[in-house]
């Protein structure tokens, strides 16, 4: 699995830093396909992930000069908008659970993002299996299948130890499979490099 630090211009975060919005704006247009890939995976919504990649933005934006490594901000932005993301699903799950202990039917989404990778009806499948995970077992799937992250790269952005998040991980794909069987394991095996 990659790691979630690529290629980044520190000299490009500290203009950013020290106030040039156009430094800012180039970083951020550079990770802007990943974080809207992962926050439309994790809430189903294109609509609504777009709002999420926004909202991290202006966090980002106002907190850029909190960041203490400039080397680390790819992590950085992604830990703000895996947290911006799980406010948003703890919000959601609290609307649509009006007093009941079990999940509530999740709709249909489209999944642009997963139709490529399998036919059509497979992936609105697994989307919508996708959506029924709880939230961290959700994270940390999409982290790691989707992602690409290592254990050691999603513990700094979920503040889980890797061990927690192995199992999650695995627990996921468990609960994958008793919903979906075959299907599962197809996208598994196309996701590998």
């Amino acid at each position: 699995m990659g790691s979630s630090e690529g290629a980044i211009d520190v000299a490009l975060v500290r203009a950013a830093q020290g106030g040039d919005r156009g430094a800012f704006e180039e970083l951020f247009a550079a990770q802007r396909d990943r974080l809207l890939r992962y926050l439309t995976v994790m809430c189903g919504d294109g609509g609504v992930a777009d709002d999420l990649v926004q909202d991290a933005l202006r966090r980002a934006f106002e907190r850029l000069d909190q960041l203490q490594q400039p080397e680390r901000f790819v992590s950085w932005l992604l830990s703000i908008a895996v947290n911006r993301c799980r406010n948003h699903l703890r919000d959601e799950v609290q609307r649509s659970h009006a007093g009941d202990a079990a999940l509530a039917a999740v709709p249909d989404r489209a999944r642009s993002a997963l139709s490529s990778i399998v036919r059509r009806e497979s992936a609105a499948q697994l989307a919508l299996a996708i959506d029924r995970l709880p939230i961290l077992m959700r994270e940390a799937f999409v982290l790691f299948h989707v992602e690409g992250l290592s254990y050691a790269a999603m513990s700094e952005l979920c503040a889980a130890s890797e061990n927690t998040l192995q199992v999650r991980v695995h627990r996921s794909k468990a609960l994958l499979r008793q919903q979906l069987g075959a299907v599962v394991d197809t996208w598994l095996s196309i996701q590998k490099p």
